[in-house]
């Protein structure tokens, strides 16, 4: 399937299953894996959280996932860049109070913790219903294949990562996902859940991960959310919260 005119000019034909679907899930694993631990900046005065963000010309409004997450501002969202795929670009990130604050002053571990990410390449392209749909169908599709397919690839990405960052003596390696399938599914929103074993040396975290796709103001937004497993009370705080995101995005830009 080829991209339609609207957005080919930013695609340059490659096909739209490859570059607005399953890859950005794949990338994911990159998050999961950095997310251990970050250096901090120096002590500052940082400018507030927003509430609204520039998403390809426009002004998207992208409340918080829930009332125990707070949007990191500016200053310090540029920390969690090393969390985004390359070919995303990073507009919001969410952490809890105490990590933010952590964040701020010293090394920290992060836990509960979403981001909001934009694909570069199709951030100016409008989306109407009809390619929304086509999206979501291939994203159906090939998720499970591709995403178990492309573990090594995703590994490989977030050594050299830690490597770039000063932190070679870290290795980092993934195990297969369990997938958990469609959390929810609307005519302008869309989320798959998967729990993803991360070895951090010798440590291993399982971390329940929830992908939205929305779409806002005609622009796709990657809506994901972050927790360690615990139990199926994880799953179904990963799975509500990200369905509430998603709708009062939706709300909050009409």
């Amino acid at each position: 399937m080829t991209v339609p005119h609207s957005i080919d000019s930013h695609y340059s034909g490659v096909p739209m299953q490859t570059c607005f679907a399953t890859r950005r899930f794949l990338m994911c694993a990159v998050a999961i894996g950095l997310c251990l631990s970050f250096a901090h900046l120096p002590a500052q005065t940082a400018k507030p959280a927003e509430s609204t963000f520039r998403v390809g010309l426009k002004t998207i409004a992208v409340p918080a996932p829930s009332t125990e997450l707070n949007e990191t501002g500016p200053d310090y969202r540029v920390l969690l860049d090393n969390l985004t795929p390359t070919n995303n670009r990073l507009v919001a990130a969410f952490l809890l109070p105490d990590e933010l604050k952590a964040l701020q002053t010293s090394t920290t571990h992060l836990s509960r913790y979403a981001l909001v990410q934009v694909p570069r390449r199709a951030e100016f392209a409008d989306v109407g219903t009809d390619l929304f749909k086509d999206v979501l169908d291939s994203l159906a599709k090939q998720f499970d294949a591709e995403l178990t397919g492309s573990l090594k690839d995703q590994q490989d990405e977030i050594n050299r990562r830690l490597k770039a960052m000063g932190q070679g003596s870290t290795s980092v390696t993934l195990d297969k996902p369990v997938m958990l399938g469609s959390f929810y599914s609307k005519p302008d929103a869309t989320c798959y859940g998967a729990i993803m074993p991360v070895q951090v040396n010798d440590k291993t975290t399982r971390m329940v991960m929830a992908m939205g796709v929305v779409r806002v103001q005609e622009r796709i937004l990657f809506l994901y959310l972050y927790a360690p497993y615990v139990d199926e009370t994880t799953v179904t705080w990963a799975r509500t919260t990200s369905e509430h995101w998603a709708d009062a995005t939706l709300a909050a830009n009409k």
